[in-house]
């Protein structure tokens, strides 16, 4: 009985490799202050995610790592569930956490930016991708900083 149930998994497990599933876009929505330390910031990101799959992702939770301006900002994490629907798009709001340094760096970047563009790269995975694997993402992109 073991043998078979360990054939089937593998099976199972051979199977999900061949699905091809393709990596799911994703873009900077948003980005809000939230509350700050004096050693710690945060800030919500909103994340746009397009499936461009024939089945819906659903993930049990992402974690994430946010550039700006090619420098790390701060990184996030959420063991909220995560639903796109297929060929679809939803958003995602995360928290991300820096550091005083990180921040400081960032905002004299900031000041600097021709016409207020700010290039990002995200970078992370959706975990437990319907309960079998975890999918990875990476996109880049341009940021319009909001007008004051």
């Amino acid at each position: 009985m073991k043998r078979i149930a360990t054939a089937l998994l593998l099976l199972a497990l051979a199977g999900c490799g061949t699905i091809g599933l393709k990596k799911p876009e994703v873009s900077l929505s948003n980005i809000e202050p939230g509350s700050s330390t004096l050693f710690e910031q945060n800030f919500a990101v909103t994340l746009r995610v397009a499936n461009p799959n024939p089945v819906p992702l659903n993930a049990s939770g992402v974690d994430f790592e946010l550039l700006l301006g090619g420098e790390k900002l701060g990184a996030g994490s959420s063991n909220q569930p995560v639903a796109i629907p297929s060929r679809g798009e939803g958003t995602v709001t995360l928290q991300v956490h820096t550091s005083l340094a990180a921040w400081i760096r960032q905002l004299g970047n900031w000041q600097q930016l021709p016409g207020g563009k700010l290039n990002y790269e995200i970078r992370g995975k959706l975990h437990d991708l319907s309960g079998v694997a975890d999918l990875p993402f990476d996109s880049k992109g341009e940021w319009q900083l909001p007008k004051r």
